[in-house]
């Protein structure tokens, strides 16, 4: 990539002069792949889309270029589903996760050198286990953890975050019965174990952002579940301040919910309500659920992940008709394993579909030890997801999966694991079809997508250059290619 961050003097007034240029061959979503081979910006917006030498023409002296020869300008990726402060806040959390434990012994082994590096009596959170990667299949015990860290405050949580193993010593300084392990701890443990600093949650937070910068990140949905005012009030913060440099679209819980609203010049969105559907949840509490938020103008965004569940958030939002259910963008989370019978009832309810395909190179062991193969063809079916007319978008779901769009795309058309199996071919999908669910579906999610999603003049300028094309190479290959440079809303995002 060249970049100046001052060019020659060109004809022209200065109104008309572009504050950034990127030079790479536009690929824009929505269907219209080939429009160019420059962009300017001006401002927030984009002010003209077209050849390099019309476009360079609005080069001037304080005008900042990017370029990639061989590259391709794309519209900013959106995650549609992160949950941001728990990514921060891995970053000062021991790791627990397949790629560094195999066993409960290299846990304990894992949290007995933590323990070794903090006082006596201080908090120690760890997260990662899944007992489907243990040699032992089952989860680690309090007794367990107790014979590793004995003199230290343990919190274990599964990938996922839906599970968490507590030692003795923790279960004391919480004053509560000893249990192994607990499912859906968020309302149990909120605000019980002591947080980060606020000024460290805030370093964190910014290198996060950083991350998701440097991934060509422009927009983050966060639905994290419990998230109350305050914690609504912290991201509209750091997004205000530029700590956060993405969009941000969040969710919450229904009780602080006071009407979708915009704030800090529109880049962040206090969209809806959080709520999350179990395999035990109780339809009709739901279903009741799911109508006090859409009576609020709320957009619902509901956690299912497959079976009993995706059956009862599908009958809650069909409650409501799909003419509403459209119109509001009400959503389901993961959808992870959706059998052909149930993707014809969500285009029937009108539900879009949050989802992430990087869960099958990141996953795909367990999926292989634990699903029929002709169970395969379940598993993220984007293919039959878009046959149906379903509305889809993709996401991460970091700090369980890995900021990286480009990394999902190539799950996304070649569904491949990391130890090579090939999953459901016959659910891929083009990198171009990929390319456009997780931009402009995302933003269509939100109902942004008047505004953001396409490049084309007047849009707002949130793009992302590449230094390879994504349409010119294999799906294999697009996980490999490097950001260059991450626009949002005219600003420089990455490269700092």
């Amino acid at each position: 990539m060249r970049r100046t961050d001052r060019a020659g003097p060109t004809s022209g007034g200065a109104a008309s002069k572009a504050d950034s240029i990127l030079l790479g061959r536009v690929r824009n979503a929505g269907g219209a792949y080939d429009s160019g081979d420059a962009v300017a910006i001006v401002g927030d917006r984009i002010a003209r889309v077209g050849d390099r030498r019309e476009v360079l023409a609005m080069r001037g002296p304080d005008t900042r270029v990017f370029e990639a020869p061989n590259g391709a300008i794309v519209c900013g990726f959106v995650d549609a589903h992160v949950h941001l402060v728990a990514l921060a806040r891995r970053a000062c959390e021991v790791d627990c996760s397949k790629d560094r434990a195999r066993s409960i012994g290299e846990i304990q082994e894992i949290l007995r050198g933590a323990a070794h590096t903090r006082p006596a009596g201080s908090w120690i959170r760890a997260f990662g286990y899944d007992e489907a990667f243990l040699a032992e299949k089952r989860p680690p015990t309090v007794s367990d953890l107790d014979a590793a860290v004995p003199n230290h405050a343990v919190r274990l949580l599964h990938r996922t975050g839906h599970a968490v193993v507590l030692n003795g010593l923790a279960w004391d300084r919480l004053g509560m019965r000893r249990r192994e392990v607990v499912y859906e701890p968020g309302a149990m443990l909120k605000d019980k174990i002591p947080a980060t600093d606020p000024s460290e949650t805030s370093r964190l937070v910014q290198r996060a952002s950083l991350e998701l910068s440097a991934a060509g990140v422009t927009m983050a949905h966060d639905p994290t579940p419990g998230q109350l005012e305050a914690d609504l009030a912290a991201l509209c913060q750091w997004v205000s301040e530029g700590t956060i440099r993405q969009r941000v679209v969040a969710y919450g819980d229904l009780g602080c919910f006071r009407g979708r609203r915009e704030e800090a010049e529109g880049r962040f969105v206090h969209a809806g309500a959080k709520i999350v559907v179990g395999e035990s949840s109780k339809p009709e509490e739901v279903a009741e659920a799911v109508a006090a938020a859409d009576r609020v103008h709320a957009q619902v965004a509901l956690h299912a992940v497959e079976g009993g569940a995706l059956v009862i958030a599908i009958d809650a939002l069909r409650r409501l008709g799909a003419e509403r259910v459209r119109e509001r963008r009400h959503r389901i989370e993961h959808a992870a394993l959706c059998p052909q019978a149930l993707v014809g009832e969500l285009a029937d309810v009108g539900a879009t579909v949050v989802t992430h395909p990087d869960f099958l190179r990141l996953f795909g062991e367990k999926y292989v030890n634990e699903l029929a193969a002709e169970e395969y063809d379940a598993l993220y079916p984007l293919r039959s997801f878009l046959d149906a007319g379903v509305r889809v978008a993709l996401a991460s779901d970091a700090p369980v999966g890995v900021v990286r769009p480009l990394a999902t795309i190539t799950a996304a058309a070649a569904r491949v694991t990391a130890q090579g199996s090939r999953l459901g071919s016959a659910q891929a999908v083009s990198t171009a079809e990929a390319l456009t669910l997780h931009t402009r579906a995302g933003a269509a999610a939100a109902g942004l997508d008047t505004v953001l999603g396409s490049i084309e003049r007047g849009r707002l300028a949130d793009l992302v250059l590449l230094d390879a094309d994504p349409l010119a190479i294999p799906p294999e290959e697009v996980a490999a290619i490097h950001v260059r440079a991450t626009i949002v809303g005219g600003a420089v995002a990455w490269p700092v």
